[in-house]
């Protein structure tokens, strides 16, 4: 069972704003900027030349600039320098002369004087550091805990490979997390003993903090990094070609290897007696790849070969041997990598020996099956997979990469495995898979993770970072697949995320080495020129390296992305804008601001008007481009201005009924630019229009609406309300024709038996208790979706009207009511003519129709330029929808041609409506 911990550590920083957003107010005219974590404390301060801070000036640097007490000492763990002329003195926190947990700070120096410092700070008083435990006795508590049925330190052979100890437990200051709002008022710690716990059934590694008063277990940090967090069916066992590794001497030599994922291959070995082994011994401290042989242990066993000639007829094998030559290969292409882009001796930039073990049995060590890789803390360990359904055996390159990437940032920022720190633990990982596999085997998918080793159905890879949501992962910080990180971290939930969330840096690094423009899942338009992946690596390594410490987030990793840009390439240059629009098209902070931009936004394009009432009118048009970034748009009734969006679409509400009015649309820049006005739209209101009944929950503190999918309807909603009105999101509907409904609940631990009703006002007579009016209904479940089939009926009034979605606890809701537990939200449909339709669906209700004689959509594929031929086009409006169900352009049909070259490639939906004709077909972008 799974036992869950107490939520701690901050892991989200408000920034503040002074004069450059992002930064908070200072009066020390020698500091440029700062930043503040959540608790108030800096967790960035640069500095100007009015500074004379040096190095050797650390204990006033920290006792002026972070109010350092006289109870509280900073001890330095490490000095590193970088080509760039900079060095880098990381200090550690201690209170009353015991460690604070995560408590590092860096003081940057450039030529002697100090540039900038970073890191986490925590503001303490009254701390007692006498324990009530012993450490034998809170080491009884975390075995008690842990409930493992084995553990390393009781196989010796195996403990010293990994240069592993029984833990005797280290007495440390561990921050807590007090809430209150959404700020961290003061700082708290516990007195706790670490452990290192390495269990070896069920496998886990992780340093375990119980409370020295109390013995309660505090948190859990993994050391093992899995390459994924999934599993799948269960693995197969076989045995591999191996001896036992002696003493003697071995020599070195180049040998050629028909590897299993990229071909035949250079790597070097060694002459072992009379046989050669996958020992590296010119690379640092050496490479060197073991064979576990189907066991969950870890034996100085080798792969060995008598003529140095790995050949496939030897190795491609059903034990799957050749995976061991690109498990070798990946490792030595690894370190080459670091050792050649970023000058770093191995992960710890000392030389380690890096070691890899292939067919370990994850069964053996209590997994469901063999579907993973992972980094222990000492070394890589590949499981064998299981094939068809599941994975290859996991020794691809950027699988190597990835999971060596794990021990590059132990050794650097140390990212905390839990909520943003863990996905960007996680997401650094799968950069440096694709940075190594990009420098070693440029003619593989570079943004795909995993590809060489995937063998599910429908899948193309394991993670894609080129487009995350493919893979079910976010491209948008909060956005589509986003974990909520306001969780308590355990196995189950992935520790709040970090194999799903990591999506958004990869994304981000994606963007800033390739460029891409487009809207994010949160409406912010964007415009990103790429810089080169050999120039984003170089400022991902830096953020990671130099800037990031252990409970960073995603809003630190832009403030210090951006630093890192300025360090490498100067303030202003072109690097450090697409850094900073790159965090802003995966939705963290805001756009580049530059004092010289002057060029203006395009003009908004095919201005439309749609849903009107008495009192509001919907308005969509078709995206603005910018050389920067459109970072919104202002909305004009008449020549003046009605209200701004930061989406391609805006409600106007506070209209008068049976009044004429006159619509336009402007983008704008970060700069303040304004651009061109779009076409102007006409709109009469309808008469005075209907009111609804109210009906709500009174509580969602436990259960609420998660999301809901209904036609082109798809809302994953955050609200909290017991009342959430969403009936600026609309679907189109036709007589006649069936809709699926999905409503997904959202519970915030435990799950409750909920009941689901679904109502629609066809007659528009503003009340839902007509005849079929009550269109779903379902009874109390725990399920996880409630799904049914809604048919418009063939007398439902044509236009808007409103949907009611409702989730009740333990009993089906009525439309008017107001209920104990759950939620209500409120939708639009817009209900239209039957039209022509025939085959099966295709996205999100809609199906193509097969007229053909007046209708031609032309050319397809097409790259700029959309035509749509009609015999006649009058009142045509039209949509287009991607294969998500999502609507990413609309207007009114005018006979010119449809500009579609701000779509991604991929296929489309156009659906055409002029109120009594429905035309939908498929087009794909070039």
């Amino acid at each position: 069972m799974e036992r869950k911990l107490p939520k701690i550590m901050a892991s989200t920083v408000v920034i503040l704003t002074f004069s450059v957003a992002g930064f908070a107010q200072s009066t020390d005219k020698r500091i440029t900027q700062k930043s503040v974590s959540e608790n108030g404390q800096p967790s960035l301060i640069t500095f100007n030349d009015k500074s004379s801070y040096k190095e050797a000036d650390y204990n006033t640097v920290f006792k002026e600039q972070l109010g350092l007490k006289d109870n509280q000492s900073f001890s330095k763990i490490k000095t590193e320098s970088d080509k760039e002329g900079f060095t880098h003195e990381k200090f550690q926190l201690y209170e009353q002369g015991v460690k604070v947990e995560f408590a590092n700070y860096t003081l940057h120096s450039k030529a002697g004087k100090v540039t900038s410092m970073n890191g986490e700070y925590y503001n303490l008083e009254n701390v007692k550091t006498n324990p009530k435990l012993s450490s034998q006795a809170a080491f009884a508590k975390a075995i008690a805990y842990t409930g493992a049925q084995k553990y390393l330190w009781e196989s010796p052979e195996d403990a010293a490979a990994m240069g592993y100890e029984k833990p005797k437990g280290e007495l440390v200051l561990l921050p807590a997390m007090e809430e209150q709002g959404l700020e961290r008022k003061s700082d708290k710690v516990r007195l706790a003993y670490k452990f290192d716990i390495y269990a070896t059934k069920p496998l886990s590694r992780g340093d375990l903090y119980i409370d020295a008063q109390t013995g309660a277990a505090l948190f859990y940090n993994a050391t093992i990094k899995h390459l994924h967090d999934g599993v799948h069916s269960k693995g197969t066992s076989a045995t591999a070609k191996n001896q036992k590794n002696n003493a003697a001497a071995m020599a070195f030599v180049a040998a050629n290897a028909a590897t299993r994922y990229s071909g035949t291959q250079t790597i070097q070995t060694s002459l072992s007696g009379s046989s050669y082994i996958l020992s590296d011994v010119t690379r640092g401290n050496g490479v060197q790849t073991y064979n576990s042989a189907r066991t969950a242990t870890y034996p100085t066993t080798n792969f060995t070969d008598a003529d140095n000639n790995w050949t496939a007829a030897e190795y491609n094998n059903t034990n799957k041997d050749n995976g061991a030559l690109d498990a070798h290969w990946g490792a030595e292409m690894t370190y080459d990598y670091w050792s050649a882009v970023h000058a770093r001796n191995s992960f710890d930039n000392a030389g380690a020996k890096i070691k890899s073990y292939v067919h370990y049995n994850l069964v053996a060590a209590g997994y469901p099956n063999n579907n993973n890789a992972f980094w222990n803390g000492s070394v890589m360990t590949y499981g064998d997979g299981t094939g068809t359904g599941g994975f290859d055996i996991l020794t691809a390159m950027d699988v190597a990469g990835h999971e060596i990437g794990h021990a590059v940032c132990t050794y650097t920022a140390n990212l905390a495995y839990q909520k943003e720190s863990g996905a960007m633990n996680e997401g650094f990982s799968d950069i440096w898979g694709a940075c190594i596999e990009y420098r070693a085997a440029p003619t593989k998918s570079t943004w795909l993770v995993g590809e060489d080793i995937e063998r599910r159905s429908g899948h193309l890879a394991l993670r894609s970072m080129s487009d995350p949501n493919s893979e079910g992962q976010p491209d948008t910080y909060g956005g589509t697949y986003w974990v909520n990180v306001n969780c308590t971290p355990t196995n189950n939930n992935d520790q709040c995320g970090v194999h799903t969330n990591s999506g958004v840096l990869n994304h981000w690094f994606y963007i800033l080495s390739v460029g891409k423009s487009g809207t994010n899942d949160i409406g912010s338009i964007y415009n990103v020129t790429g810089i080169t992946i050999d120039k984003a690596a170089k400022i991902a390594y830096r953020l990671e390296s130099v800037y990031l410490t252990a409970n960073s987030t995603y809003a630190n990793a832009r403030t210090s992305g951006i630093q890192s840009a300025i360090d490498l390439y100067g303030a202003g240059s072109a690097e450090v804008i697409a850094t900073t629009n790159a965090f802003y098209a995966v939705g963290v902070g805001a756009a580049y601001v530059g004092s010289t931009d002057t060029v203006a936004p395009s003009a908004p394009a095919s201005l439309a008007a749609s849903g009107t009432t008495g009192t509001t009118t919907n308005l969509t048009w078709t995206a603005s481009t910018d050389n920067v970034a459109v970072t919104g748009y202002n909305i004009y009734q008449g020549t003046t201005l009605k209200g701004s969006s930061t989406t391609t679409s805006y409600t106007v509400t506070g209209l008068t009924a049976s009044t004429a009015y006159t619509f336009s649309v402007k983008a704008k820049d970060a700069a303040g630019n304004l651009s061109a006005s779009s076409n102007t739209v006409n709109v009469t209101t309808t008469a005075a229009g209907v009111t609804y009944c109210t009906s709500q929950g009174n509580s969602t503190a436990d259960e609420r609406i998660g999301k809901v999918v209904f036609g082109t309807i798809n809302n994953t909603s955050t609200g909290t309300a017991g009342y959430e009105n969403y009936t600026a999101i609309s679907t189109n509907a036709a007589r006649g024709s069936a809709y699926t409904i999905t409503i997904t609940p959202s519970w915030t631990s435990s799950v409750y038996s909920e009941a689901y009703a679904v109502f629609i006002d066809y007659n528009q007579d503003g009340d839902f208790s007509d005849a079929g009016e009550t269109v779903y209904t379902k009874a109390t479940s725990t399920a996880t979706t409630a799904t049914g089939t809604i048919t418009i009926p063939a007398t439902a009034t044509l236009g808007t009207t409103r949907v009611r979605v409702s989730m009740k606890y333990n009993a089906i809701p009525t439309a008017c009511e107001a209920f104990s537990y759950g939620q209500v939200e409120d939708y639009s449909i817009n209900i239209t003519a039957s039209g022509a339709i025939v085959n099966e669906e295709i996205v999100a209700g809609l199906v193509e129709t097969t007229e053909t004689s007046s209708f031609a959509l032309y050319p397809n594929p097409v790259a700029g330029e959309l035509n749509v031929s009609l015999s006649n086009n009058t009142g045509y409006t039209f949509r287009i929808i991607n294969t998500l169900g999502q609507q990413v352009s609309t207007g009114e049909l005018s006979g010119n041609p449809i500009d579609v070259s701000n779509l991604n490639t991929g296929v489309y939906i156009i659906e055409l409506n002029n109120g009594s004709k429905r035309i939908v077909k498929k087009f794909a972008k070039k």
